[in-house]
């Protein structure tokens, strides 16, 4: 019988890890229901019978689909933007003076603001959430890319333009590439935050979704169902990370195991292929956006 490779004992002890500190945090969390009274902290066992009977009764898909289809959209339409926006940020001066105040203003607007005004605006519907995820997560979408544009290798620009190769080859084969490891980056920290900006809208201004049910249950006072739509929240946002995004990561970043065993152990020393961090929107990161792109003569 063939042993198992050291990649997949890796890939086993880390699953064995990350369930037994499940194992720990049920187990903390049912101790401490032994000491206070069931209307305060009610134990897991109550609390996933509650989860089961809201699975019976089709509130869960119904909450579920709005939050999903609200937080779905609002990410959609900030990567579409904000790539495009980033694009333009990290290739021409122009392009980033004229965004610089813009996305600096939309990076610094406090969230609670964002929400309240949506609510005015729109009132208790779908547009309320929708557009609070847009108009923050594009910044970080923006300065990604634009982080990720001003690191492309200008000696393989110039290479590829010696070498008359077309505007789609410089594209496909330099800017992509290396633009993209940013790009996911951001994009896998906005996806999670999208839910989160969907779910408090929707805790101050919905007449559905999970934020809602949240919502309900603390007017209520009901911790039980308090605590059954955020473990319903948590395995979501978990099942999306570990189904989709991962697998999704190694589709697109496949090349990695094509390199040499060599480049491999070396790559594995520096990091996740994902190791550009996500530029956080704000005064600072649009301002070395902006001093970084000088310093290295990037745009038009």
């Amino acid at each position: 019988m063939k042993a198992p490779s050291a990649r997949t004992r890796r890939s086993l002890a880390a699953q064995f890890y990350s369930l037994l500190g499940v194992v720990a945090l049920v187990g903390v969390w049912a101790y401490a229901a032994t000491r206070m009274e069931p209307y305060v902290l009610p134990a897991p066992w109550t609390v996933a019978s509650r989860m089961w009977e809201l699975i019976a009764t089709g509130d869960v898909l119904h909450n579920f689909l709005m939050s999903f289809w609200r937080a779905v959209l609002g990410w959609g339409i900030a990567v579409v933007a904000g790539s495009v926006i980033g694009f333009l940020m990290g290739r021409y001066r122009y392009a980033r003076s004229f965004f610089h105040d813009l996305i600096y203003l939309a990076a610094n607007v406090p969230l609670i603001v964002y929400a309240i005004v949506a609510i005015v605006v729109f009132g208790i519907s779908g547009m309320g959430p929708t557009s609070v995820v847009v108009l923050f997560v594009l910044p970080s979408i923006a300065l990604n890319v634009a982080a990720g544009m001003m690191s492309v290798d200008q000696d393989l620009v110039g290479m590829s333009k010696a070498f008359n190769r077309s505007r789609f080859q410089l594209l496909k084969h330099v800017l992509i590439p290396t633009v993209t490891p940013f790009a996911f980056a951001g994009g896998r920290v906005s996806f999670a935050d999208s839910w989160k900006l969907a779910a408090l809208v929707e805790t101050f201004g919905g007449d559905s979704g999970v934020g809602y049910q949240i919502s309900r249950s603390y007017h209520l006072f009901s911790v039980r169902d308090l605590l059954a739509w955020m473990g319903f929240f948590v395995i979501f946002v978990v099942l999306v990370e570990r189904l989709v995004l991962v697998n999704v990561e190694h589709r697109l970043f496949r090349w990695r195991n094509e390199a040499p065993p060599r480049q491999r152990r070396r790559d594995r020393r520096r990091g996740p292929v994902t190791d550009p961090k996500p530029v956080a929107g704000g005064e600072v990161g649009a301002d070395l956006l902006v001093d970084g792109a000088a310093r290295r003569g990037v745009g038009a």
